[in-house]
């Protein structure tokens, strides 16, 4: 729906630039903060959302007869059709002036647009070292698809279920290479077929997955 305005990361924003590949996208993504890479990663790895821009969009208002513009830092639309416009700041960074005045552009577009705008922080973005490891461990091991066979995933999607089971468990019942079956495992955590706790334990063969409610 958008296309990124703001592509090259060596242009001078932010102050740490982070250029990544997203599979849900299938292009290259640039983020202009560790923040905004955060923030990615669990965007990258939500698969309630369908759909994203960095940079996606110009607001503009006229106040106090000039012009004012504002490039927001994210959009984002979800399954069930709803999208958000995503302003990412640091907390210490939301009293400066023109933060705010950058803010209040993006929250009167919206208003007049009648779109949703948030605005979200370390606090709500802000991840553990654990979790951290496990979305880019997840990530990529999405990249770098094995050529897993279409079989071995069907078997392996046979034994998971509603009650938690370890990789290792399933390596045994299924006898498929460990490497291989992180790998399946992985592409249906990040796909929404299955899930696992991957905020306080570290992503390998002792890890639990289970079935996801609406799975079929």
């Amino acid at each position: 729906m958008y296309k990124p305005l703001i592509t090259s990361a060596s242009k001078r924003y932010g102050n740490n630039r982070w250029e990544a590949f997203s599979n849900k996208l299938k292009r290259n993504v640039y983020l202009f903060s560790d923040l905004e890479y955060h923030h990615w990663l669990q965007i990258e790895t939500d698969p309630n959302i369908i759909d994203f821009c960095e940079q996606a969009i110009k607001m503009e208002i006229i106040e106090d007869n000039k012009t004012q513009f504002s490039i927001i830092d994210m959009w984002v639309r979800y399954k069930n059709g709803n999208q958000f416009f995503i302003e990412i700041k640091y907390s210490k960074d939301l009293m400066k002036d023109s933060v705010k005045k950058q803010i209040n552009v993006q929250q009167l577009w919206c208003k007049a647009n009648q779109a949703s705008h948030l605005i979200k922080t370390e606090n709500e973005i802000g991840l553990s070292p654990i979790k951290l490891s496990n979305l880019k461990l997840l990530i990529r091991q999405v990249k770098n698809t094995l050529e897993a066979r279409q079989e071995n995933i069907d078997i392996v999607k046979k034994h998971i279920f509603e009650q938690p089971k370890s990789i290792q468990q399933i390596a045994l019942e299924t006898d498929i290479e460990t490497s291989e079956l992180i790998n399946i495992v992985c592409n249906l955590v990040y796909n929404g077929f299955i899930k696992c706790d991957l905020d306080t334990k570290h992503l390998g063969k002792n890890t639990e997955v289970w079935k996801t409610c609406d799975d079929t």
